[in-house]
């Protein structure tokens, strides 16, 4: 049996750098807030099926239902300009 070389890591290093910079409270300065910003409670109708879509994509990264909907709507918002 031969021993190999552990394969380098650096560019997975950068995606994950990259990865962190994208996300919606990476624009902060360096210094971080200590507060917690408080969250409005809202209510909302959506559609049966895209709920379950929701729930199923939510599920399967690891997220809470409202945290899918809340980095939706992140992404929407970054994406259109506001």
């Amino acid at each position: 049996m031969t021993i190999t070389k552990r394969p380098t890591s650096g560019g997975q290093a950068q995606s994950a750098d990259d990865f962190i910079a994208r996300a919606p409270d990476a624009a902060h300065d360096a210094v971080a807030d200590t507060k917690r910003r408080r969250k409005e409670v809202i209510s909302l109708g959506i559609d049966e099926r895209l709920l379950k879509r929701i729930d199923a994509l939510a599920a399967r990264s690891g997220l809470s239902r409202a945290a899918a909907i809340s980095l939706a709507v992140a992404r929407f918002v970054e994406e259109k300009g506001e």
